[in-house]
Formats: structure tokens, sequence, C-alpha cells
């Protein structure tokens, strides 16, 4: 197998979490997913190392042909692996707590890691494409995805409208905030959603992404009665604030009200992991995502002057959640960047860059 195809096939780890789930139900092991996202992803970065700072590869047209459909098969794939995993685990009938909890929280994951691939199908200029990416969308319990991403990228730092966070406010504020709003605009007396003569492509999909998260909330409920309707609400409940905690790490400190001359097209804070970018669909090189929203995940490489994590998003995704030390993790690589934009630097094949300093450090290990 050549390097292209390897790095390829890199990006099958998406497939990782639905799997992961119906196995779990299927070994009566209900904590498996949330457990391995949790203790092994953090420690890919060890393994796999940083991708370099040069441009995307050129793939050979085959390969770049199979990477493309990848997203639709995944999301055939995924409720193909959620709703018979739910049918093993109803079937189990594990009643106990931490069962029904470890059950929750890796369907939690499984649905948070698919919306990075709905995330890519609806900015895809293909309106097929965008449909079924809209559609995932709702299936993830999240279906004002595509009409929420699609403004916050008209919005580039705008932290009035809470598109990105202020500088010093915390993630539960900004989670609170931007769910207020985003509701508001979905399903609001005013909302688009409910004019009958509404007809815009936006619209459209926002409605087939609302039916797709009904369809789907009847089907746990239909599989697993009161409780599979009820985890489903809580996945649901889950899912948006993942969606705005991964909001807040990749645009805190970006905002207007932090650095008015550079916002441009809108900054975002970058990992340059090689597995986080193949398990995310290269949602994590953020920044090179906001100067070409169009551009398919398999041609995004590290931009040469993003500001870059520290960590991954697993391990800040926790920080985030302690105000004093998510800032005492971020304070410095922000300062770092402000100073040094042109040198980011790179944890390499460390799990972490918190006590990394000078510019050499961005040598490739």
């Amino acid at each position: 197998m050549d390097k292209q195809w390897m790095l390829a096939a890199g990006y099958l780890t998406i497939l990782l979490m639905p799997t992961l789930f119906v196995l779990g139900a299927l070994v009566q092991e209900p904590w498996l997913t949330f457990g391995v996202v949790i203790l092994v992803f953090p420690l890919a970065r060890v393994v796999f190392g940083a991708m370099p700072s040069t441009d995307a590869p050129e793939w050979r047209e085959r390969i770049a042909t199979l990477l493309h459909g990848l997203p639709l098969a995944f999301a055939c794939v995924l409720p193909a692996c959620v709703l018979p995993g739910l049918v093993l685990a109803a079937q189990s009938q594990t009643g106990k707590g931490s069962a029904v909890l470890g059950l929750g929280l890796s369907l939690w994951m499984t649905l948070l890691f698919a919306t990075c691939v709905a995330h890519e199908l609806i900015h895809r200029r293909d309106k097929r494409h965008a449909s079924i990416g809209n559609m995932l969308a709702g299936f993830c319990g999240y279906p004002a995805l595509g009409s929420e991403h699609l403004a916050h990228h008209a919005r580039p730092g705008d932290t009035h409208l809470a598109e990105y966070p202020l500088k010093g406010e915390s993630v539960w504020r900004f989670a609170g905030r931007r769910m207020i709003r985003i509701t508001v605009e979905l399903l609001g007396p005013g909302a688009q959603t409910w004019r009958p003569g509404a007809q815009s492509l936006t619209v459209m999909h926002t409605r087939v992404a609302l039916s797709c998260t009904a369809l789907t909330w009847i089907g746990f409920t239909a599989i697993a009665g009161v409780p599979g309707m009820c985890l489903y609400l809580a996945a649901m409940l889950g899912v948006a604030f993942g969606v705005q905690l991964i909001t807040y790490i990749q645009h805190w400190g970006l905002g207007d009200d932090s650095i008015p001359g550079r916002i441009a097209y809108g900054r975002g804070w970058e990992d340059d992991c090689r597995f986080q970018a193949w398990v995310t669909l290269s949602l994590s090189l953020h920044d090179q995502h906001h100067r070409d929203s169009r551009r398919p995940f398999y041609r995004i490489g590290p931009s040469p002057d993003s500001p870059r994590l520290p960590a991954g998003y697993v391990l800040l995704m926790f920080a985030s959640l302690v105000p004093p030390v998510w800032r005492r993790v971020m304070a410095t690589p922000h300062q770092y960047w402000l100073a040094s934009p042109a040198s980011p630097l790179s944890a390499g094949h460390r799990l972490t860059c918190f006590g990394l300093r000078e510019p050499r450090s961005n040598t490739s290990p």
C-alpha cells in the first residue's frame, strides 16, 4: 500500500464511533464508545503525530473520488449502526443506572462526531449532498446545524450575536447565549421555518432536518419506549451543547472584542494532529476552513499563520468546562500567536504543547 492510500485510509476513522456503538451494545459494554474517545483519542497524537505545515496532498483522481464519497457512505452507516445498537441495548434489559449513563454518553459522542460529517456535506455545492448533510444533522438531533453554520460564516468575529465568544466569558454563558439565539431564529414566532411562502434552500433544508429529528425521535420511542424517547432527548441537548462547546474552542479570543484588526474572513484555532484531522474530516483545521469553506476536507492543510491549540479537542473540552483552568491553558498560546503569527507552535508527537514556548518547537518531529 503506497503512502497516499495509507493517508486516505486514515479518514475511515469516522466510521469508528458508530461501529463501536453497535459493538458496545452487542457485547453489553455501553461505555465502550465514550471510553475509547476519552481515553484513547488523546493518545492518538503520540502515535500519528502532526500534519506537515504544507498544502494538502494532491490526491490521485481515484483516491479523491473515494474520499469525496466517504461522507455519503457514513450517512448510511450511522443509522444502520445506531438503531440496531439501540435495539440490542433494549433487548439486553440492563436497567442499571451506570449502564444507562454509559449508553447515553456513548450515543452522545457518536452523534457529536457525526455532526463533523454533516458539516462537511452541508458546505458542498452539490445540493443533493447538502440535503443529505442536513438530514444527517437532523438524525444527530441538531437540525439547526445547516442554518446556523452558514450564518456563522457570514458573520466573522461577531461576538454580539454569539457567533464568536467574548474573551472574558465562560463556555457556559457563550453556549447559553448562542443556543437561545439559534432556537429563536429557528423556531421562534417570526422564524422563516414556519412561513408558508418561504421556499429558500436554507429554509427547505431546515424543514428536512427537523423532519429527520422528529422521525428519529419516533424511532427511538418505538424501539425502547419512554426510556428511548428520553435517551434521544438527552442526546439532542448534549449534541446542541457540544456543538457550541466546539465553537467556543475554535474561536475563543478571536472575536471582534479581541482582534478587531485581524478578523478578515474569520479566524479559527487549529490543531495539526493528524488523527484529529482524520476523525473530524479536517474540522480541526478550522482557520483554513474559514478561508475557503467550500474546499473539501481532503484538500485542507494547516494554515501557515493560524493560532494553534495547545492540545486536542477532547482534553480542551474538559478544560473549557472550568473557566479558570481554560484561561490558564489558553492565555499563553493566545499571546504567542498575537506576537508571532507566522511561527505557529506544534506539539508534534507530544500529547500537549502546554510547556512549549519557543518558536524552535515548531520543527517537525
